[in-house]
């Protein structure tokens, strides 16, 4: 079975599509823009992300590192909803929930690659103490 990041390594690129957010009653009409490039030594990949909505504009801006390591799988995440960056450890495949200490939140993102040349980059968060809640999911297609 081929991993998350050998499907990415095959498939780089501008990745486009729509961004829900599943607890919402009705769609926000935001896309989602991901541009996925390989990393030297086919070690891994970076993913840069951003949120376009009708209302407001860029709400959501995101450079990540997925990556092997000697340790396992990363995800090294900066994003403009806090001002530190987070190194996820992939708990089961395409999963990075935040440990404590390590995010500014509690947070956990999934990443998926169902078919070549598509991605779903979802994100649970929420406040400490309360369970993590999907809030965030991109469906993109590479273009």
């Amino acid at each position: 079975m081929t991993d998350l990041i050998e499907q990415l390594l095959a498939n780089p690129g501008l990745y486009s599509g729509t961004q829900a957010d599943p607890t919402a009653s009705h769609p926000s009409g935001s896309v989602a823009r991901v541009v996925v490039s390989p990393l030297p030594g086919g070690a891994g990949v970076s993913l840069d992300y951003e949120v376009l909505s009708p209302e407001n504009g860029r709400v959501h801006h995101e450079r990540s590192v997925l990556a092997r390591t000697p340790g396992g799988i990363v995800l090294m995440v900066a994003h403009s909803h806090a001002d530190t960056a987070s190194v996820l450890r992939q708990a089961e495949p395409g999963y990075f929930p935040a440990n404590a200490g390590e995010s500014s939140f509690p947070m956990a993102i999934r990443l998926e690659s169902p078919a070549p040349g598509k991605l779903i980059y979802s994100w649970s968060y929420g406040t400490p103490g309360e369970p993590l809640v999907v809030r965030d999911v991109g469906t993109l297609t590479r273009v």
